[in-house]
C-alpha cells in the first residue's frame, strides 16, 4: 500500500483537487486546523490507523502525515 496515494485520494474525493506532494504544506492548499483534523480522520479509517492526539500538532506537510502513518503501520 502506498500511503502518499492513499492519502492523495482521501484528499480528492473530500473537494482538495490540487497536485500533492510530500512537499505540500496544508496550509498552502487553503486548509484550517479543523479541516485538517476532518481529514486526518477520514485517512485513519481508510488506513486503520489512530493518530495519537500529541501527533496531531506535529503534522504541517504531508510529509508528516505520511511519516506518523508509517510509523504507526510498522
Amino acid at each position: 500500500m502506498n500511503i502518499l496515494e492513499e492519502i492523495k485520494k482521501v484528499f480528492h474525493e473530500n473537494g482538495i483537487k490540487q497536485n500533492i506532494t510530500m512537499d505540500t504544506v496544508f496550509k498552502d492548499l487553503g486548509i484550517d486546523s479543523l479541516d485538517l483534523m476532518d481529514l486526518v480522520i477520514i485517512a485513519e479509517k481508510k488506513l486503520n490507523v489512530r493518530i495519537p492526539d500529541d501527533k496531531l500538532m506535529d503534522i504541517n506537510k504531508v510529509s508528516d502525515l505520511v511519516a506518523i502513518i508509517e510509523e504507526l503501520k510498522k
